[in-house]
Protein backbone atom coordinates (compact mmCIF):
# COMPACT_ATOMS: atom_id res chain seq x y z
CA UNK A 1 0.00 0.00 0.00
CA UNK A 2 1.32 3.46 -0.69
CA UNK A 3 1.40 7.01 0.88
CA UNK A 4 -1.26 8.20 -0.77
CA UNK A 5 -3.70 4.73 -0.11
CA UNK A 6 -2.43 4.38 3.32
CA UNK A 7 -4.03 8.18 3.93
CA UNK A 8 -6.93 7.73 2.46
CA UNK A 9 -7.73 4.47 4.62
CA UNK A 10 -7.52 6.88 7.53
CA UNK A 11 -10.26 9.72 6.16
CA UNK A 12 -13.34 9.19 7.59
CA UNK A 13 -16.47 8.37 5.74
CA UNK A 14 -18.78 9.20 7.38
CA UNK A 15 -19.82 12.54 10.26
CA UNK A 16 -20.79 11.02 13.65
CA UNK A 17 -24.02 12.16 14.79
CA UNK A 18 -23.96 13.07 18.19
CA UNK A 19 -27.36 13.96 19.15
CA UNK A 20 -30.02 10.91 18.36
CA UNK A 21 -27.17 9.27 20.96
CA UNK A 22 -27.13 11.41 23.76
CA UNK A 23 -29.61 10.04 26.80
CA UNK A 24 -31.55 13.35 27.29
CA UNK A 25 -33.05 15.93 24.96
CA UNK A 26 -32.00 19.24 24.14
CA UNK A 27 -34.96 21.67 23.53
CA UNK A 28 -36.13 22.34 20.18
CA UNK A 29 -35.58 25.83 18.71
CA UNK A 30 -38.63 28.71 19.04
CA UNK A 31 -39.91 30.69 16.82
CA UNK A 32 -37.86 33.72 16.83
CA UNK A 33 -41.42 35.86 17.88
CA UNK A 34 -44.37 33.88 18.33
CA UNK A 35 -44.43 31.48 20.82
CA UNK A 36 -44.29 28.17 19.03
CA UNK A 37 -41.74 25.62 18.01
CA UNK A 38 -39.48 26.81 15.31
CA UNK A 39 -40.17 25.13 11.66
CA UNK A 40 -38.39 24.21 8.90
CA UNK A 41 -41.05 25.93 6.90
CA UNK A 42 -40.25 29.32 8.82
CA UNK A 43 -36.63 29.18 7.49
CA UNK A 44 -36.10 28.22 4.14
CA UNK A 45 -35.27 31.32 3.08
CA UNK A 46 -32.25 31.38 4.89
CA UNK A 47 -30.45 27.77 4.80
CA UNK A 48 -29.67 25.69 2.27
CA UNK A 49 -31.95 23.04 2.43
CA UNK A 50 -29.94 20.46 3.61
CA UNK A 51 -28.61 22.30 6.27
CA UNK A 52 -31.97 23.03 6.88
CA UNK A 53 -32.64 19.27 7.49
CA UNK A 54 -29.74 18.89 9.49
CA UNK A 55 -30.32 21.53 11.65
CA UNK A 56 -33.95 21.06 12.45
CA UNK A 57 -32.98 16.51 12.55
CA UNK A 58 -35.10 15.77 9.89
CA UNK A 59 -34.76 12.30 7.99
CA UNK A 60 -31.82 10.56 8.75
CA UNK A 61 -30.35 13.21 10.88
CA UNK A 62 -33.42 12.33 13.72
CA UNK A 63 -31.80 8.37 14.38
CA UNK A 64 -28.71 7.53 12.08
CA UNK A 65 -25.97 8.30 14.02
CA UNK A 66 -23.54 8.10 11.28
CA UNK A 67 -24.16 10.30 7.73
CA UNK A 68 -22.19 9.65 4.94
CA UNK A 69 -19.95 12.42 3.57
CA UNK A 70 -20.63 13.65 0.29
CA UNK A 71 -18.43 12.49 -2.79
CA UNK A 72 -17.33 15.52 -3.72
CA UNK A 73 -16.67 16.83 -0.39
CA UNK A 74 -14.63 13.85 0.55
CA UNK A 75 -12.28 14.35 -2.41
CA UNK A 76 -12.07 17.90 -0.89
CA UNK A 77 -11.20 16.83 2.24
CA UNK A 78 -8.61 14.79 0.90
CA UNK A 79 -6.30 17.12 -0.27
CA UNK A 80 -5.54 18.24 3.54
CA UNK A 81 -7.25 15.36 5.73
CA UNK A 82 -6.24 13.35 7.59
CA UNK A 83 -4.27 15.85 9.83
CA UNK A 84 -1.46 15.31 12.41
CA UNK A 85 -1.61 14.11 15.64
CA UNK A 86 1.41 15.31 17.00
CA UNK A 87 3.08 14.95 19.92
CA UNK A 88 4.57 17.68 21.42
CA UNK A 89 7.74 16.32 23.70
CA UNK A 90 9.60 19.91 23.46
CA UNK A 91 6.32 20.95 25.18
CA UNK A 92 6.29 18.29 27.52
CA UNK A 93 10.23 18.31 28.33
CA UNK A 94 9.56 22.50 29.02
CA UNK A 95 6.40 21.72 31.56
CA UNK A 96 8.70 18.53 33.34
CA UNK A 97 5.79 16.75 32.97
CA UNK A 98 5.66 12.93 32.80
CA UNK A 99 2.44 13.41 30.72
CA UNK A 100 1.74 12.45 27.07
CA UNK A 101 0.59 15.72 25.20
CA UNK A 102 -0.73 15.62 21.72
CA UNK A 103 -1.31 18.21 19.12
CA UNK A 104 -4.62 17.94 16.73
CA UNK A 105 -3.33 20.08 13.53
CA UNK A 106 -6.33 21.45 12.27
CA UNK A 107 -3.81 24.52 11.47
CA UNK A 108 -2.12 22.70 8.28
CA UNK A 109 -4.92 23.24 5.91
CA UNK A 110 -4.96 26.15 3.08
CA UNK A 111 -7.39 28.14 4.93
CA UNK A 112 -5.10 28.12 8.51
CA UNK A 113 -7.72 26.68 10.59
CA UNK A 114 -10.79 23.85 11.37
CA UNK A 115 -13.27 26.04 9.59
CA UNK A 116 -12.59 24.42 6.12
CA UNK A 117 -14.31 20.99 7.56
CA UNK A 118 -18.00 22.93 7.60
CA UNK A 119 -17.21 25.38 5.05
CA UNK A 120 -16.47 22.60 2.33
CA UNK A 121 -19.88 20.55 2.85
CA UNK A 122 -22.00 23.88 3.52
CA UNK A 123 -20.69 25.32 -0.03
CA UNK A 124 -21.91 22.21 -1.51
CA UNK A 125 -25.22 22.07 -0.15
CA UNK A 126 -25.82 25.80 -1.54
CA UNK A 127 -24.25 24.97 -5.39
CA UNK A 128 -26.90 21.71 -4.90
CA UNK A 129 -29.70 24.14 -4.54
CA UNK A 130 -31.14 25.43 -7.43
CA UNK A 131 -31.12 28.96 -8.18
CA UNK A 132 -28.82 29.92 -5.06
CA UNK A 133 -25.86 31.92 -6.67
CA UNK A 134 -24.12 33.33 -3.27
CA UNK A 135 -23.39 32.35 0.29
CA UNK A 136 -22.96 35.12 2.66
CA UNK A 137 -22.01 35.22 6.74
CA UNK A 138 -20.56 36.54 9.31
CA UNK A 139 -16.48 35.95 10.29
CA UNK A 140 -14.46 37.03 13.80
CA UNK A 141 -11.20 37.01 13.29
CA UNK A 142 -11.44 35.94 9.81
CA UNK A 143 -10.80 32.34 9.67
CA UNK A 144 -14.40 31.78 9.14
CA UNK A 145 -14.39 34.31 6.45
CA UNK A 146 -11.29 32.78 4.50
CA UNK A 147 -12.60 28.94 4.83
CA UNK A 148 -15.61 29.87 3.05
CA UNK A 149 -14.56 31.91 0.63
CA UNK A 150 -12.16 29.32 -0.69
CA UNK A 151 -14.60 26.82 -0.48
CA UNK A 152 -17.21 28.49 -2.70
CA UNK A 153 -14.49 28.99 -5.11
CA UNK A 154 -14.25 26.03 -5.07
CA UNK A 155 -17.80 24.62 -5.80
CA UNK A 156 -18.64 28.14 -8.61
CA UNK A 157 -20.54 30.27 -5.72
CA UNK A 158 -20.01 33.96 -5.03
CA UNK A 159 -19.20 34.66 -0.81
CA UNK A 160 -20.29 37.66 0.85
CA UNK A 161 -18.72 38.42 4.22
CA UNK A 162 -19.20 40.56 7.37
CA UNK A 163 -16.54 41.02 9.21
CA UNK A 164 -16.09 42.49 12.78
CA UNK A 165 -14.78 45.40 12.36
CA UNK A 166 -12.28 45.36 15.22
CA UNK A 167 -11.31 42.44 13.60
CA UNK A 168 -11.10 43.79 10.25
CA UNK A 169 -8.67 46.85 11.30
CA UNK A 170 -6.09 44.70 13.32
CA UNK A 171 -6.24 41.96 10.75
CA UNK A 172 -5.99 42.82 7.45
CA UNK A 173 -4.25 39.69 5.97
CA UNK A 174 -7.39 37.86 6.68
CA UNK A 175 -9.36 40.31 4.48
CA UNK A 176 -6.93 40.06 2.01
CA UNK A 177 -6.96 36.78 1.78
CA UNK A 178 -10.84 36.37 1.55
CA UNK A 179 -10.58 39.14 -1.46
CA UNK A 180 -7.89 36.89 -3.18
CA UNK A 181 -10.32 34.01 -3.28
CA UNK A 182 -13.19 36.33 -4.18
CA UNK A 183 -15.17 36.75 -1.23
CA UNK A 184 -16.44 40.89 -0.96
CA UNK A 185 -15.67 42.14 2.78
CA UNK A 186 -17.78 44.30 4.58
CA UNK A 187 -16.26 46.07 8.34
CA UNK A 188 -19.25 45.04 10.32
CA UNK A 189 -21.26 46.76 11.32
CA UNK A 190 -21.42 48.18 7.63
CA UNK A 191 -23.24 50.99 5.84
CA UNK A 192 -24.65 48.65 3.24
CA UNK A 193 -27.53 47.39 6.03
CA UNK A 194 -30.23 49.44 7.66
CA UNK A 195 -28.89 47.23 11.04
CA UNK A 196 -25.34 48.36 10.77
CA UNK A 197 -26.19 52.07 9.48
CA UNK A 198 -28.05 52.57 12.64
CA UNK A 199 -25.43 51.16 15.16
CA UNK A 200 -22.71 53.71 13.19
CA UNK A 201 -25.23 56.42 14.08
CA UNK A 202 -24.99 55.42 17.27
CA UNK A 203 -21.74 54.76 17.82
CA UNK A 204 -19.48 55.25 14.98
CA UNK A 205 -16.32 53.64 16.79
CA UNK A 206 -18.75 50.82 16.90
CA UNK A 207 -15.78 47.61 17.28
CA UNK A 208 -18.84 45.05 16.17
CA UNK A 209 -19.63 41.21 17.61
CA UNK A 210 -20.06 37.82 15.89
CA UNK A 211 -24.13 38.25 16.62
CA UNK A 212 -24.08 41.85 15.10
CA UNK A 213 -22.34 40.20 11.74
CA UNK A 214 -24.69 37.62 11.86
CA UNK A 215 -27.73 39.96 12.19
CA UNK A 216 -26.13 41.80 8.87
CA UNK A 217 -25.69 38.88 7.06
CA UNK A 218 -29.38 37.50 7.63
CA UNK A 219 -30.46 41.12 6.74
CA UNK A 220 -28.91 40.43 3.18
CA UNK A 221 -29.73 37.24 2.81
CA UNK A 222 -33.51 38.16 3.46
CA UNK A 223 -33.54 40.74 0.48
CA UNK A 224 -31.76 38.39 -1.90
CA UNK A 225 -33.63 35.27 -3.10
CA UNK A 226 -30.33 33.92 -4.48
CA UNK A 227 -28.37 34.38 -1.43
CA UNK A 228 -28.20 31.68 1.54
CA UNK A 229 -26.58 32.37 5.31
CA UNK A 230 -23.57 30.11 6.52
CA UNK A 231 -22.71 29.85 9.96
CA UNK A 232 -18.81 28.40 10.83
CA UNK A 233 -20.39 28.33 14.23
CA UNK A 234 -23.55 27.54 16.28
CA UNK A 235 -25.09 25.33 13.64
CA UNK A 236 -26.13 21.47 14.50
CA UNK A 237 -24.50 21.41 11.00
CA UNK A 238 -20.92 22.99 12.12
CA UNK A 239 -21.27 20.52 14.57
CA UNK A 240 -21.99 17.64 12.42
CA UNK A 241 -19.24 18.17 10.06
CA UNK A 242 -16.64 18.99 12.65
CA UNK A 243 -16.69 15.36 13.69
CA UNK A 244 -14.22 14.12 11.61
CA UNK A 245 -11.58 15.90 13.57
CA UNK A 246 -12.72 14.01 16.82
CA UNK A 247 -13.19 10.62 14.33
CA UNK A 248 -9.85 10.90 13.33
CA UNK A 249 -8.17 11.59 16.67
CA UNK A 250 -10.31 8.54 18.01
CA UNK A 251 -8.38 5.81 15.55
CA UNK A 252 -5.00 7.86 15.51
CA UNK A 253 -4.83 7.52 19.16
CA UNK A 254 -5.92 3.88 18.85
CA UNK A 255 -3.03 3.30 16.74
CA UNK A 256 -0.92 4.29 19.46
CA UNK A 257 -2.62 2.33 22.00
CA UNK A 258 -3.40 5.55 24.03
CA UNK A 259 -6.77 6.81 25.59
CA UNK A 260 -7.21 9.99 26.29
CA UNK A 261 -7.47 11.50 30.01
CA UNK A 262 -7.85 15.04 29.30
CA UNK A 263 -9.54 16.74 25.70
CA UNK A 264 -9.53 20.05 25.66
CA UNK A 265 -10.20 23.27 23.01
CA UNK A 266 -11.17 26.83 22.70
CA UNK A 267 -14.93 27.52 21.78
CA UNK A 268 -16.36 30.75 20.57
CA UNK A 269 -19.36 29.45 19.23
CA UNK A 270 -18.54 25.75 20.48
CA UNK A 271 -18.19 24.21 16.53
CA UNK A 272 -15.03 22.75 16.76
CA UNK A 273 -14.58 21.51 20.27
CA UNK A 274 -17.38 19.73 19.69
CA UNK A 275 -16.64 18.05 16.98
CA UNK A 276 -13.34 17.07 18.38
CA UNK A 277 -15.18 15.40 21.72
CA UNK A 278 -18.25 13.92 20.03
CA UNK A 279 -16.95 10.99 19.29
CA UNK A 280 -15.31 9.95 22.80
CA UNK A 281 -19.01 11.27 24.94
CA UNK A 282 -20.39 7.36 24.63
CA UNK A 283 -17.47 6.59 26.03
CA UNK A 284 -17.30 8.85 28.99
CA UNK A 285 -20.61 8.49 29.89
CA UNK A 286 -19.86 4.53 29.68
CA UNK A 287 -17.17 5.07 32.38
CA UNK A 288 -14.28 5.81 30.46
CA UNK A 289 -11.88 8.16 32.73
CA UNK A 290 -11.58 10.94 30.83
CA UNK A 291 -11.99 15.24 31.12
CA UNK A 292 -14.01 16.95 28.62
CA UNK A 293 -12.25 21.00 29.31
CA UNK A 294 -13.83 23.66 27.09
CA UNK A 295 -11.69 26.45 26.83
CA UNK A 296 -12.97 30.64 26.63
CA UNK A 297 -11.84 34.01 27.79
CA UNK A 298 -12.81 35.30 31.12
CA UNK A 299 -13.74 37.99 30.32
CA UNK A 300 -16.55 36.65 27.63
CA UNK A 301 -17.15 33.43 30.10
CA UNK A 302 -20.82 32.62 28.62
CA UNK A 303 -20.38 28.80 29.89
CA UNK A 304 -18.81 29.75 33.13
CA UNK A 305 -21.14 32.49 33.83
CA UNK A 306 -23.83 33.18 31.48
CA UNK A 307 -27.49 31.71 31.76
CA UNK A 308 -28.76 28.10 30.47
CA UNK A 309 -31.85 29.60 28.69
CA UNK A 310 -33.30 30.64 24.89
CA UNK A 311 -31.73 33.35 23.02
CA UNK A 312 -31.09 34.06 19.73
CA UNK A 313 -27.80 33.58 18.08
CA UNK A 314 -27.89 37.26 16.76
CA UNK A 315 -28.22 40.46 17.57
CA UNK A 316 -31.06 41.29 15.45
CA UNK A 317 -33.12 38.54 17.20
CA UNK A 318 -33.70 37.02 13.44
CA UNK A 319 -32.80 33.28 14.30
CA UNK A 320 -34.27 30.33 16.04
CA UNK A 321 -34.56 30.89 19.77
CA UNK A 322 -32.63 28.35 21.12
CA UNK A 323 -31.50 26.97 23.88
CA UNK A 324 -27.71 27.24 24.98
CA UNK A 325 -25.85 29.41 27.41
CA UNK A 326 -26.01 32.71 26.73
CA UNK A 327 -24.36 36.03 27.94
CA UNK A 328 -27.13 37.90 26.02
CA UNK A 329 -28.32 38.55 22.38
CA UNK A 330 -27.53 41.92 22.55
CA UNK A 331 -24.18 41.72 24.76
CA UNK A 332 -20.84 43.95 23.85
CA UNK A 333 -17.73 41.99 23.65
CA UNK A 334 -14.58 43.73 24.83
CA UNK A 335 -12.27 44.47 21.87
CA UNK A 336 -9.81 41.22 23.05
CA UNK A 337 -7.37 39.92 20.30
CA UNK A 338 -9.28 36.38 20.10
CA UNK A 339 -12.14 37.90 17.49
CA UNK A 340 -13.21 34.70 17.27
CA UNK A 341 -13.88 34.24 20.74
CA UNK A 342 -16.29 37.60 20.70
CA UNK A 343 -19.70 35.72 20.83
CA UNK A 344 -22.05 35.84 23.02
CA UNK A 345 -23.74 32.07 23.28
CA UNK A 346 -22.41 29.05 22.54
CA UNK A 347 -23.89 26.05 20.14
CA UNK A 348 -27.05 24.44 22.11
CA UNK A 349 -25.34 20.67 22.02
CA UNK A 350 -22.35 22.00 23.58
CA UNK A 351 -24.27 24.32 26.04
CA UNK A 352 -26.03 20.75 26.65
CA UNK A 353 -23.50 18.99 27.39
CA UNK A 354 -22.15 21.12 29.77
CA UNK A 355 -25.80 21.61 32.11
CA UNK A 356 -25.13 17.83 31.84
CA UNK A 357 -21.81 17.83 33.41
CA UNK A 358 -20.10 15.97 30.92
CA UNK A 359 -18.22 18.87 29.95
CA UNK A 360 -15.88 21.08 32.42
CA UNK A 361 -15.05 24.93 31.33
CA UNK A 362 -12.19 26.63 32.34
CA UNK A 363 -11.70 30.43 31.86
CA UNK A 364 -8.14 31.91 30.84
CA UNK A 365 -7.06 35.79 31.02
CA UNK A 366 -5.58 37.37 27.83
CA UNK A 367 -1.73 37.68 29.12
CA UNK A 368 -1.76 34.02 29.64
CA UNK A 369 -3.07 33.19 26.21
CA UNK A 370 -0.55 34.84 24.23
CA UNK A 371 2.22 33.84 26.77
CA UNK A 372 1.60 30.22 26.06
CA UNK A 373 1.35 30.73 22.42
CA UNK A 374 4.71 31.77 22.78
CA UNK A 375 6.01 29.10 24.92
CA UNK A 376 4.59 26.72 22.27
CA UNK A 377 6.48 28.55 19.41
CA UNK A 378 9.37 28.49 20.98
CA UNK A 379 9.37 24.80 22.28
CA UNK A 380 7.99 23.29 18.64
CA UNK A 381 8.32 25.75 16.15
CA UNK A 382 4.05 25.96 15.93
CA UNK A 383 2.57 29.14 16.24
CA UNK A 384 -1.47 29.07 17.52
CA UNK A 385 -4.06 31.47 17.05
CA UNK A 386 -4.67 33.24 20.02
CA UNK A 387 -8.03 31.77 20.40
CA UNK A 388 -6.59 27.93 20.43
CA UNK A 389 -3.99 29.54 22.41
CA UNK A 390 -6.73 29.44 25.54
CA UNK A 391 -7.02 25.37 25.34
CA UNK A 392 -2.40 25.02 24.98
CA UNK A 393 -2.20 27.14 28.37
CA UNK A 394 -5.32 25.27 29.87
CA UNK A 395 -3.12 22.21 28.63
CA UNK A 396 0.23 23.76 30.66
CA UNK A 397 -1.98 24.23 33.70
CA UNK A 398 -3.08 20.62 33.73
CA UNK A 399 -0.14 18.91 32.65
CA UNK A 400 2.19 20.70 35.28
CA UNK A 401 0.10 18.47 37.68
CA UNK A 402 -0.42 15.39 35.68
CA UNK A 403 0.24 11.79 36.04
CA UNK A 404 2.90 9.36 34.21
CA UNK A 405 -0.05 7.87 32.67
CA UNK A 406 -2.41 10.68 31.92
CA UNK A 407 -2.80 11.53 28.15
CA UNK A 408 -3.47 14.99 27.17
CA UNK A 409 -5.38 16.05 24.04
CA UNK A 410 -5.75 19.73 22.64
CA UNK A 411 -7.52 20.58 18.91
CA UNK A 412 -4.87 23.19 17.59
CA UNK A 413 -7.99 24.65 15.86
CA UNK A 414 -5.78 28.02 13.84
CA UNK A 415 -2.57 29.03 13.32
CA UNK A 416 -1.64 32.32 14.14
CA UNK A 417 0.47 33.69 11.54
CA UNK A 418 -1.85 36.45 10.83
CA UNK A 419 -2.45 37.33 14.22
CA UNK A 420 1.21 38.36 14.82
CA UNK A 421 0.06 42.01 15.31
CA UNK A 422 -2.03 40.43 18.93
CA UNK A 423 0.99 38.84 19.73
CA UNK A 424 3.50 41.82 19.18
CA UNK A 425 0.92 44.16 20.95
CA UNK A 426 0.33 41.67 24.00
CA UNK A 427 3.75 40.85 24.30
CA UNK A 428 5.08 44.80 23.52
CA UNK A 429 7.33 42.73 20.79
CA UNK A 430 7.79 46.13 18.33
Amino acid sequence: MNTEQSLSSLLPKSWYNLVPELDFKIPKPLHPVEERLASVEDFNWLWSSEALRIEFLQGEYASNPWIDIPQPVLEAYSQYRPTQLYRARGLEKHIGTRAEIYLKREDQNPAGSHKLNTALPQAFYAKSDKGVTTLVTDTGAGQWGSALSMASSRFGLATKVFMTRKSYDDKPYRRFMMRMTGAEVYPSPSSITRLGRQLLEQDPDQPGSLGIGMSEAIELVRSSQDHRLALGCMSYYAVLHQTVIGIETKMQLEALSRRPTYLLGCVGGGSNFAGFIGPFVKDKVGGSNMTFVACEPENIATLTSGDYRYDWADYGKHTPRISMYTLGHDFQPPKIHSGGLRYHGKTPVLSALVKNKIVATKTVSQPSVFEAGQILLKTEGILPAPESSHAIKAALDIASNANAQDVIVVCLSGHGYLDLKGYADELSLE
